[in-house]
């Protein structure tokens, strides 16, 4: 290691420049090697399919052709007459004849009786006598069916011992077997074909039984004899015989690895092999790496020589540039310390003494300030880096030039040094005085925070007014009506359902403000937009028609607040534009299946099942030079006081949160159409439409805490409209009193959280501290987190946001018991 220490700054070039060189040409050598492999090996794969596949077409036509031409032979008069009456005389002219004119090609033409004993023979007499029975081609035709058997040795007394093929058909008159007609020749065809395909000086195709057993070989020693299976690693051949389709597999041959590709040959049970030498198909890819590794040495060498012609030149410079950072580092505004392993500062550069206020000689041999604005202890820190982990963040140190300290805050990363053996010999901090950029931050955010109360409170109030509009309009409806009780019970729930969505803004709201995440929950757009329509109606003048044609059923996920916010605000945009004029609003909801196509045209999306939401208006149109800006942040083309322009941006946001797009087709005079395109998800569609209506009831005693009168009398009789026996208090103090005197004649505690003498999570630790165990219910009109950590604390059973209706609460009564009650 020493040794390696006093090595010049030249010569560690000279080495580095070399590796350099060296190690990027051996990994991509690595990397061409391998892809040409592995590209040359399928390239070969693919050919030997093609090959054998070949093969099996040629020698199933030819057998097909041997088989049409055994079962006319079959099927001739001559031949059926003779093997019905027994007498073959006239049967054995007609296959002489025939052999005469085919017979080049075959040993034979022959006819067996039904019993299997051969009647006649075109060419060997010897042969009339010889029992077949047992032959796998005549059991074969009494079963009514052509077929090609062998290779295999004839057992004849005409060919002895030779290798053939029988192809046979049956004999049969008015569907009854009456003999065979077979035509045994030899394998020569097959080699012919088969050796048409051989390649190189390793590449062959053979013919294979299904028990792997070598039919037809170029080496005929082989024939009959070898045993592909019994070969090292013919697994993969064995999985090809098995499934009975085309395919490729290894195995080892004579020490030598081959790559072969399988077919099997239809009519038979024959499968064709083509197999080539591994390193015959990879020498085209040796030769190639051969060469890269002869001018890759040539190139290695000149870059040496390159390298240290200009080491000496090239190392003078940057011993010089070592030099200049040097006094970089020391002259640097940024701050600069290094640090040793003891965490004391060696060095300390003068921006790190301006700021600190101190001499060099003050600061070397402390510790540096590590107090943080996430208050992680320096000694978490220290383990950190120790480790070989770098910090970073923003540190308070007291500083100052003219002897008053103040706060400095300071933007640092501190940094593990390492020696040539990667162990940690000390640390560095760099960071830079951020003081001033925070006083502006700070400034900054105040005056953006007061510009988002205004335009926030546009929004809120522009929502509320549409969901007022709708409360007024059914309110209003419900007073005119004086007959239907029915229509005024319907009123009476839409005003509910209006309420239930100002109170979901309101949670939305709060969630924003706390910077939480919106939960998604399977949905269906139509509930939504009918809910919307529905309010829209009540509130929209009556020069305004409303068209809707609902027909898409899927499901997506998505908040239900901020779908409603979406239909409103588009909805509400096409108020605006068709203005006091008479005018029609259409809404639409379709299935929709984005394809490639669209996608290219609508980038943003996936490909798959969609819903489209279609709002289209009669208004005004919007200005062609204004398209592009339609869905920027408070932009609009309304007079001051008229719209924030954040509705259309709101819209924008929620969409593409939810994975979608929204598009926008406008034209003057004649109006304006939103798309809003959402992607579904896979769920039951009744599973999202089924509610659960059956309130939840019980005969449990009750103490209702809250201040509000209005709400204490409503609950009061809500609850005992349940069943329950409800005392209610608008004194918080007067209900803990109650409580105490009387804690068996209580079973659930319901308080109001904010109360004016005292709030509901301090009765709940009251009642603990007089070891009053009761299950407790706080509402509130906003949880903070600091808010639910407490309740948690004080073991409050449940929370319950106001407004609440019955449903909520009752569930919410029914679950804390279950609770008490474990």
């Amino acid at each position: 290691m020493e040794m390696l220490k006093n090595i010049s700054f030249k010569y560690k070039m000279i080495f580095g420049g070399i590796a350099a060189v060296l190690i990027p040409f051996l990994v991509a050598g690595i990397i061409i090697y391998v892809q040409l492999s592995r590209s040359l090996l399928e390239m070969a794969e693919e050919k030997s399919v093609h090959t054998v596949e070949d093969i099996s077409r040629s020698i199933s036509a030819r057998l097909g052709q041997e088989i049409k031409l055994v079962s006319a032979i079959a099927a001739g008069p001559d031949i059926t007459d003779a093997s019905k009456t027994g007498d073959y005389r006239t049967a054995e002219r007609e296959l002489k004849a025939i052999h005469e004119r085919i017979g080049e090609r075959y040993f034979t033409i022959l006819l067996a009786d039904k019993s299997g004993t051969i009647r006649a023979d075109a060419v060997f007499a010897q042969q009339i006598g010889v029992n077949i029975l047992d032959r796998d081609y005549f059991q074969k035709a009494r079963e009514g069916r052509a077929s090609v058997a062998g290779p295999f040795l004839s057992r004849g007394p005409a060919t002895p011992g030779e290798a053939i093929i029988v192809v046979c058909a049956p004999i049969e008159l008015n569907g009854e077997f009456y003999g065979i007609v077979g035509l045994p020749f030899n394998i020569e065809f097959i080699m012919h074909i088969i050796s048409r395909e051989n390649s190189g000086q390793t590449g062959c195709a053979y013919l294979i039984n299904s028990e792997g057993l070598v039919l037809v070989h170029p080496r005929k020693e082989l024939n009959l004899q070898q045993r592909l299976l019994d070969l090292p690693h013919t697994e993969g051949i064995e999985e090809i015989l098995l499934s009975k389709k085309s395919g490729t597999a290894s195995y080892r041959f004579e020490g030598a690895e081959k790559i072969a590709g399988l077919a099997p040959v239809p009519l038979t049970a024959w499968t064709v092999v083509f197999a080539q030498s591994k390193d015959e198909i990879m020498s085209p890819v040796n030769g190639i790496l051969s060469a890269i590794f002869i001018s890759g040495i040539m190139f290695l060498f000149a870059i040496i020589l390159i390298i240290i012609v200009f080491s000496s030149k090239v190392s003078t410079p940057v011993q010089k540039m070592t030099e200049m950072l040097k006094q970089l580092t020391r002259h640097s505004t940024e701050i600069i310390l290094q640090i040793g392993l003891d965490r004391k500062i060696l060095f300390a550069n003068r921006a790190y003494e301006k700021i600190a206020g101190l001499r060099e000689k003050n600061i070397i041999g402390t510790e540096p300030d590590l107090d943080n604005f996430n208050d992680i202890p320096a000694k978490v820190i220290w383990e950190s880096l120790e480790k070989g982990i770098p910090w970073s963040g923003r540190i308070t140190i007291k500083g100052g030039t003219q002897g008053t300290p103040e706060a400095v805050t300071l933007e640092v990363m501190l940094l593990p040094v390492r020696d040539d053996r990667g162990v940690v010999k000390g640390y560095l901090e760099i960071g830079r005085d951020v003081t001033a950029e925070l006083r502006f931050e700070k400034r900054l955010q105040q005056s953006q925070k007061l510009e988002a109360i205004g335009t926030l409170a546009g929004g809120i109030a522009h929502d509320f007014n549409n969901i007022l509009g709708g409360i007024f309009g059914y309110a209003e409806l419900s007073l005119v009506n004086k007959t239907s009780v029915s229509e005024t019970e319907k009123y009476t729930r839409q005003i509910i359902k209006a309420s239930e969505r100002a109170r979901d803004l309101v949670s939305q709201i709060l969630t924003f403000s706390r910077k939480t995440e919106v939960e998604l929950k399977p949905l269906l757009p139509k509930t939504v937009i009918r809910e919307a329509l529905r309010l829209l109606r009540a509130s929209t003048p009556a020069m305004i028609d409303i068209e809707s044609k609902i027909t898409g059923n899927s499901a997506i996920m998505a908040d239900p607040t901020q779908m409603h916010q979406v239909i409103m605000n588009l909805f509400t945009n096409g108020v605006h534009a068709i203005g006091e004029k008479a005018g029609t609003i259409k809404l639409e909801l379709n299935d929709f299946m984005v394809d490639e196509d669209f996608i290219r045209m609508h980038p943003g999306l996936r490909t798959g099942k969609h819903v489209i939401i279609r709002i289209s208006d009669t208004g005004c149109g919007i200005d062609p030079e204004n398209m592009d800006r339609l869905f920027e942040p408070f932009f609009t083309t309304k007079q001051q006081g008229e719209g924030t322009g954040l509705g259309l941006s709101v819209v924008h946001g929620i969409v593409k949160g939810l994975g979608g797009i929204v598009t926008a087709y406008s034209e003057i005079g004649k109006g304006t159409v939103f798309h809003v395109i959402i992607p579904c998800i896979e769920t039951e569609n009744s599973e999202l439409d089924q509610k659960d209506s059956v309130i939840k009831r019980g005969t449990e005693r009750i103490a209702f805490v809250d201040d509000e009168i209005a709400i204490a009398e409503t609950m009061e009789s809500l609850l005992e409209n349940l069943g329950y026996k409800v005392t209610a208090f608008t004194d918080g103090m007067e209900a803990l009193n109650a409580i105490k005197a009387n804690p068996n004649d209580f079973d659930v505690l319901i308080t109001d959280y904010s109360m004016p003498r005292i709030t509901g999570l301090e009765i709940t630790t009251n009642l603990n501290e007089a070891g009053i165990t009761i299950p407790v219910i706080l509402t509130s009109g906003y949880f903070g987190k600091d808010m639910e950590s407490a309740a948690r604390d004080a073991g409050i059973s449940e929370l319950i946001t106001k407004p609440m209706n019955t449903y909520e609460l009752a569930g919410v009564i029914r679950r804390a018991l279950k609770k008490e009650k474990g």
